[in-house]
């Protein structure tokens, strides 16, 4: 995968909720799966590339809080291997969490054990909406440049 630093980016709007979300030019917007709950966008570079948006009530917490309450349902669904970091995410102060699905616990995110994906959801939160970028890959090391260049981009309007 080349650098993303030098790919040509193209904005999608995610209306009504004042976000804007950048990905590289070849990437295509998907309508959001009603079945997969605060869902508002898709995108995908082709095979083993997407991410998914959501935005979800904050109910009063901080974007560490609605990511701790992230990774308790998602420990329960089986992912593992989590670290946390605060990092700038669409502007603010905000949290990434990585986590690691596939029975692959002790490949510290390498993705080198068959089946395993790394993923990464950021965190940010205004007023009372909450709102999640996630990302993965089975190639974490090749695509992590990407994952951290469209989080990068992304924006929160007033």
């Amino acid at each position: 995968m080349s650098d993303a630093s030098n790919a040509p980016w193209k904005a999608i709007k995610i209306v009504p909720y004042g976000a804007v979300l950048y990905v590289p030019e070849d990437w295509e917007a998907l309508p959001p799966v009603p079945a997969n709950g605060p869902e508002i966008l898709r995108a995908t570079g082709g095979p083993g590339r997407n991410l998914i948006v959501f935005k979800l009530s904050a109910n009063g917490l901080t974007a560490a809080g609605v990511a701790d309450k992230a990774q308790e349902r998602l420990a329960a669904h089986g992912y593992e291997d989590f670290t946390r970091t605060e990092v700038r995410f669409a502007g603010q102060a905000g949290v990434a969490l990585d986590f690691v699905t596939g029975g692959t616990s002790g490949t510290s995110g390498t993705g080198g054990a068959k089946g395993s994906r790394r993923t990464r959801e950021y965190f940010a939160v205004r007023g009372n909406a909450a709102f999640v970028l996630g990302m993965g890959s089975a190639m974490w090391e090749e695509h992590l440049p990407l994952i951290e260049g469209i989080a990068d981009r992304f924006e929160l309007g007033e």
